[in-house]
């Protein structure tokens, strides 16, 4: 009896209406809500790759002792490199400085550069004997390289040496890129510049080498060309981690270079070198 007098009661009828219609609207809502295409859902955002790709190289090279010399020897010498993670490996050549790309861009590159310059020394070059010890050096500055298309390469690097006895040298070069498969096979002309400093260093003759070394006279070169030659390398990519390479090259020394009686009198003006390096890349995260 008290449940029946209950629902006969207007009040209570009207509010169990709203809410039942209430309930309705909201459940209509949902499902036009679910049902809506375009209606976005939630997609988390893409994770950036993070960390860099490190690739060490182990390189052996034959070539001349010394800038100028007749006489051969073997250099083994490590090099490294840095990239982004999730960026392509770009192409290199043996004799490029190690660089640092600093450019968004593929068709320029550019950023800082180092290279190593190996020196003169009388050990195992008696013909030496008198003239003035030039100590190796690491060269420092910065490069920028061009690519007017996917085969064609140019490149140029500025340096500075480090050492009291060093000046600006400049190093050119262009090379044809084709890749076949997991080969990559390259080549090119080479020019190498130094500046006057640099080159009465490497190439001068001082009147206290001459007195001590008979063969030689006094010589006072200037800045300008010093090398113009030919480079070729062939690699071959395992996988992502290993790499092996074989190169080549010559030099001419001309210029005021090519003149110099350590050159004419003591060594020689035509230069060959020949090389091997492999290559492992491993990535860094954090």
């Amino acid at each position: 009896m008290l449940r029946s007098k209950v629902l006969r009661s207007p009040v209570l009828r009207s509010t169990v209406s709203c809410l039942f219609a209430l309930g309705c609207l909201i459940g209509i809502g949902s499902a036009a809500r679910a049902a809506d295409p375009g209606q976005a859902p939630d997609i988390p955002s893409p994770q950036i790759p993070q960390g860099w790709i490190v690739k060490l190289t182990a390189n052996g090279a034959v070539g001349p002792q010394y800038l100028g010399s007749k006489n051969y020897g073997f250099t083994p010498y490590p090099s490294i490199g840095f990239r982004r993670v999730g960026t392509p490996e770009t192409f290199s050549a043996p004799d490029d400085g190690i660089g640092f790309d600093l450019s968004p861009m593929d068709w320029l590159r550019f950023g800082p550069v180092v290279r190593y310059q190996g020196g003169r020394y009388l050990s195992g070059n008696p013909e030496l004997r008198g003239l003035h010890k030039v100590p190796w050096t690491l060269q420092g500055g910065g490069f920028v390289e061009l690519w007017p298309s996917q085969h064609i390469r140019a490149r140029a690097e500025l340096v500075h040496g480090f050492r009291a006895g060093d000046g600006f040298a400049a190093y050119l070069s262009a090379d044809w890129v084709e890749r076949l498969g997991k080969w990559t096979l390259s080549g090119g002309p080479r020019l190498s510049l130094e500046g006057t400093k640099d080159m009465r260093t490497r190439f001068g003759v001082t009147f206290a080498d001459a007195l001590n070394n008979a063969l030689v006279a006094p010589y006072r070169p200037n800045g300008g060309l010093s090398g113009a030659g030919l480079a070729a390398a062939a690699t071959y990519q395992w996988n992502d981690q290993w790499a092996a390479s074989i190169n080549g090259g010559y030099q001419r020394l001309i210029g005021d270079a090519g003149k110099s009686p350590i050159v004419t009198k003591l060594g020689s003006r035509d230069e060959f070198s020949l090389g091997a390096r492999l290559s492992y890349s491993f990535g860094v995260s954090w």
